[in-house]
């Protein structure tokens, strides 16, 4: 084998190590894009009580607190994990907060689906019904005034917020505002 063979032996083998780890780059880069939120929305979920429809009602956020990734100091959430899969969730709220308030609700991979705040609901009640991807036994009937909303993963979260000025002087209004929150399955 001549000089020249080997030389271009050697690029070829270096062009193929080459593609295989930009390869193996990609693949792991596409794997972790799909999985990294999907396995963080499930451990939110695991750790909200999951799918029963009920709400959660965590204390004021305080720096001890990481249950949501970097919660605001000036936000009192409320959740409530879904599980679409059975049956359609009802979601009422009448917050009535002095503030800011926002529902969000969140797809089983993080993806937020829909979003609802104050300014947008102009004062009213909200109600929400909430549907998964998948048929239901019977069409779902939309009640009177509700917002129909599809969550394209059958599981997922909501995300109540209201802004707090000031937690101790306002803390009637807003615990009261967030515990009008409910989430449950359509009967």
């Amino acid at each position: 084998m001549t000089a020249a063979s080997r030389a271009a032996t050697a690029r070829r083998r270096w062009a193929l190590r080459a593609a295989m780890v930009v390869a193996i780059a990609a693949a792991v880069h596409a794997l972790a894009v799909w999985a990294v939120p999907r396995v963080i929305m499930s451990r939110v979920l695991a750790g909200t009580g999951a799918a029963g429809g009920g709400v959660f009602l965590p204390p004021m956020t305080d720096a001890t607190q990481r249950r949501i990734v970097m919660p605001s100091p000036d936000l009192l959430y409320a959740t409530c994990a879904f599980d679409l899969g059975t049956a359609p969730l009802r979601i009422r709220a009448d917050p009535k907060a002095p503030g800011y308030w926002s529902i969000a609700l969140y797809a089983s991979n993080s993806d937020n689906v829909f979003v609802l705040n104050d300014r947008q609901a102009g004062g009213r009640a909200v109600e929400l019904l909430l549907v998964g991807p998948g048929a239901y036994a019977a069409a779902p009937a939309v009640p009177d005034g509700a917002t129909l909303v599809t969550s394209p993963t059958a599981r997922g979260l909501l995300l109540m917020r209201v802004l707090v000025a000031d937690y101790a002087a306002q803390r009637e209004q807003v615990e009261a505002a967030r515990a009008t929150l409910r989430c449950e399955p359509l009967r």
